[in-house]
């Protein structure tokens, strides 16, 4: 073998040898979980923009909304329900931005609809549509919501004693519609 081969083959082995220590990848659950691309970052960041009138004041209107009780609206029993917290909270089970946790996912919060906001939750992402939808904004429709308003929920939903009521897509939707406002474009002069 010559040097330059020797060489390569140091190379090489120090290479591999250093990926062992690459920070974050300490297991397979950890590598996993690092690797989908966008986190849930909770309706707190959300509503650092989404809170002034030049934003519709969505945070407020969000907060008088029934997404933003359901989890409380599930009762102590189904607090804990798989079933139940797959609906009535944002991101169970799916990756969580740095310092969130479940509790401060509670309730369906703007990601339940829109998709996790790790990506695309700073204002110089949210001025440009493309760039949002490209960082994994959702603009949600019927089959977002569908997601958990299916025709046939657990029955835990409705305590078994009743069936669930037919699901209006439109009218549910006029209910939680929510514009950001467009600029007002200056009067010509």
């Amino acid at each position: 073998m010559r040097t330059g081969s020797y060489l390569l083959l140091l190379l090489l082995i120090a290479f591999v040898a250093a990926l062992a220590f690459v920070p974050g990848l300490t297991s397979a659950e950890e590598a996993k979980k690092d690797a989908q691309p966008f986190k849930y970052v909770g309706a707190a960041a959300c509503k650092i923009c989404h809170q002034t009138e030049a934003q519709g004041k969505i945070h407020a209107t969000w907060l008088a909304t029934p997404h933003a009780k359901a989890f409380d609206t599930l009762g102590e029993a189904n607090q804990k329900n798989e079933k139940c917290l797959a609906c009535h909270t944002t991101g169970h089970g799916k990756a969580l931005a740095a310092g969130k946790t479940a509790e401060a996912l509670r309730g369906v919060q703007c990601e339940a609809c829109h998709g996790p906001g790790s990506a695309y939750k700073e204002m110089a992402v949210m001025k440009s549509k493309a760039e949002s939808l490209k960082k994994g904004l959702i603009e949600p429709g019927e089959k977002v919501c569908a997601a958990c308003h299916a025709p046939d929920p657990p029955k835990e939903c409705w305590g078994g004693k009743e069936a669930a009521p037919k699901f209006d897509f439109a009218a549910a939707y006029k209910k939680i519609e929510h514009h950001v406002p467009k600029p007002a474009t200056p009067a010509p002069k």
